[in-house]
């Protein structure tokens, strides 16, 4: 399975389609995946099973260049930079702190949208051979930018394209393929790293004179990428290297599926003219059709527009949630025992379509079936309206993890979409030259267990700003 992990796994599910539990050798480690919600809840939020242990272990070291002094010390007993990195993403992505970032991001996406355009009658429509790279390096960079700060990006062109080589050769990376065998992808890792301890060293040599501005500066970016460098480097084993690891596995996990749902979600609402016009309709009754104007903390309050991103999220997240057995054995249920050591995966693209259990869980969420988008999904009635609601589908819907360990970062994510509708539908029109024919390039969910889902080619449109 070296070079199609998530082909073979893919494969798998397909054939144990029925919610049985199934191991799989990776290079000699068995991984247990998970595909029936009532085993996915038990393991979610059982003390039995550690969420971290494989991210050390993993992730860190084969994805993200992590040195073995930092996974030595992850691997320790009694420390709690689990929790406390946890609280700090909570922290500054949630409340006052998002909303700046939010803010950051716009006004970003925005500038860069007006410079990529400058040299055209914006006025009238310019052609788009592809939509989806143009979403994914305008979002890429803006989200480098807000995170890392201006200096990062503008000494560092090819921060998105090496971003995203490194996004979609992940599979390569976790089996531990070397150099000579993953070229492109070892190189990729090793140019972000190298950039990122460049700019490292620009925002010590910064805070040594206590010239770097708190809440966000050009150079030592956002106020969590400055709490993050304060807090790590004072950690044993921490070098440059250990801090750029951790700052890429942030950047990572802040653009590898925000960035994909947002660009479905526009793509959702650009070829379905009835949710196009809600969709505007809710920009404006949030007055978020003008980007100087739009609060996002009061568009983020939005239940259908709540309800269209988990939707999003649902339908063409690709990820993986990890738990590794810390107990003697895990007791699945009364049929399946999992011994100590053993790595359970969660594949999110196939818990969100087990019929069965969402149809247990919440019956009006499979009022449409779940290989079909809906964006209403997510309401529930709530007297003379509807508000948005995600309880009681723990286990069937698991795009941001669950239990203690939920993403701390999932409303960025949401926010991310929320900005780049305010500037692709907001300030400008966009539309898709032929929609129906675009359809053909529509990616086959059940292709993949993990990974990017992409168009399968280019999808042409043309832009122009909107008239008052």
């Amino acid at each position: 399975m070296a070079y199609s992990a998530s082909g073979f796994v893919a494969k798998s599910l397909n054939k144990y389609n029925d919610g049985t539990p199934f191991l799989v050798d990776a290079a000699g480690q068995k991984i247990l995946i998970l595909m029936d919600p009532k085993h996915v809840k038990k393991a979610l939020v059982s003390s039995e099973l550690d969420a971290a242990i494989f991210v050390y272990k993993n992730i860190m070291p084969q994805l993200f260049g992590s040195p073995q002094a930092a996974v030595d010390f992850y691997l320790t007993p009694g420390h709690d930079m689990d929790e406390k990195a946890m609280l700090q993403i909570r922290t500054h992505t949630s409340g006052k702190e998002l909303i700046s970032l939010d803010q950051k991001f716009l006004e970003v996406i925005d500038r860069n949208m007006t410079r990529t355009f400058s040299s055209v009658q914006i006025k009238e429509w310019t052609d788009i051979t592809d939509l989806y790279t143009l979403f994914k390096q305008q979002s890429t960079l803006a989200v480098g930018e807000a995170i890392l700060g201006t200096a990062m990006v503008e000494t560092y062109p090819q921060l998105a394209d090496d971003l995203w080589t490194l996004i979609e050769r992940t599979d390569v990376l976790l089996l531990g393929l070397p150099r000579v065998l993953a070229p492109t992808a070892h190189n990729a890792r090793d140019r972000l790293l190298k950039q990122l301890k460049i700019s490292q060293r620009k925002s010590d040599a910064q805070r040594s004179t206590n010239a770097v501005r708190k809440g966000w500066d050009p150079v030592a970016g956002s106020g969590l990428v400055q709490e993050r460098e304060q807090m790590f480097s004072a950690l044993p084993g921490h070098d440059e290297d250990a801090r750029a690891a951790q700052t890429l596995g942030m950047l990572y996990g802040g653009t590898s599926l925000s960035i994909p749902v947002a660009f479905w979600l526009l793509y959702e609402v650009l070829r379905d003219a009835a949710l196009h016009k809600r969709v505007l309709d809710e920009l404006r009754h949030y007055a978020a059709t003008d980007p100087e104007k739009a609060d996002f903390g009061h568009l983020a309050t939005s239940p259908f527009l709540q309800s269209l991103h988990s939707e999003a999220t649902r339908f063409y997240a690709r990820n993986g949630v990890t738990r590794e057995v810390v107990a003697p054995v895990f007791q699945l249920d009364d049929r399946y025992a999992v011994e100590k050591g053993t790595t359970v995966l969660i594949l999110t693209g196939h818990t969100a379509r087990f019929t069965q259990e969402w149809a247990r869980s919440r019956p009006h969420a499979t009022a449409r079936p779940l290989t079909e988008f809906w964006p209403e999904r997510f309401l529930v009635p709530d007297g003379k309206s509807e508000r948005y609601n995600e309880s009681g589908l723990s286990g069937n819907w698991t795009s941001f993890g669950g239990g203690e360990h939920r993403c701390p970062g999932r409303f960025f994510a949401r926010d991310i979409a929320l900005v780049t509708l305010t500037v692709f539908l907001g300030k400008y029109e966009v539309e898709i030259l032929d929609p129906e024919g675009a359809r053909k390039f529509d990616p086959v969910w059940n292709e993949i267990a993990f990974g990017t889902m992409v168009p399968k080619g280019k999808i042409t449109a043309r832009i122009r700003l909107r008239k008052a």
